[in-house]
């Protein structure tokens, strides 16, 4: 019981962490790719201390609250399409060939968020990032998109360290 609590009580501590960061990115207009990988590295405490069910369920409670309180929708969105990384990666670590694992990791980087802009742009008809998109010269989105994978490479790389530094503690501390 006292390790269950243990547990609900971090996810709900990095989840309103999450949530205030994803809340931030807000104010800082470039920050649209990065508010969301920082919020979403909460999840790498969640999912090393954690059950599976407990990180996906913050996952889930980061990604409704920032669709709902979150000034920006675009941001949200990329938590909610791309968020659940962390939880991925182990997965994908364990491709053994470096060539066919950063293939996977850009595929996936790159369809959840195609998969985003096109829900952004056609379905939901978002008028900001429709307008946005529209004065945009075309050179300029895809040098977003490009600084966008180029950031998500940085990021994997540091949840990366981070896990091996966090197990190394871990382990110091047992």
């Amino acid at each position: 019981m006292r390790k269950a609590t243990k547990e609900l009580a971090l996810c709900s501590m990095l989840a309103a962490l999450s949530v205030v960061v994803l809340c931030l990115g807000g104010i800082v207009p470039f920050a649209v790719y990065a508010c969301p990988m920082l919020a979403s590295g909460a999840l790498l405490l969640v999912r090393e201390e954690c059950r599976p069910s407990y990180a996906w369920c913050c996952w889930a409670a980061v990604a409704i609250l920032a669709l709902l309180l979150g000034p920006d929708k675009e941001a949200s969105a990329l938590y909610l399409f791309l968020g659940w990384y962390p939880l991925l990666q182990p997965k994908l670590e364990a491709i053994r060939r470096p060539l066919l694992r950063w293939l996977a990791k850009l595929a996936v980087a790159v369809v959840s968020t195609g998969v985003m802009y096109a829900l952004l742009l056609y379905v939901f008809c978002l008028e900001a990032v429709v307008e946005e998109f529209a004065q945009t010269a075309p050179w300029l989105l895809w040098l977003t998109a490009a600084l966008g994978l180029l950031v998500f490479v940085v990021y994997d790389i540091l949840l990366r360290r981070f896990t091996v530094m966090w197990r190394r503690r871990k382990k110091r501390k047992a």
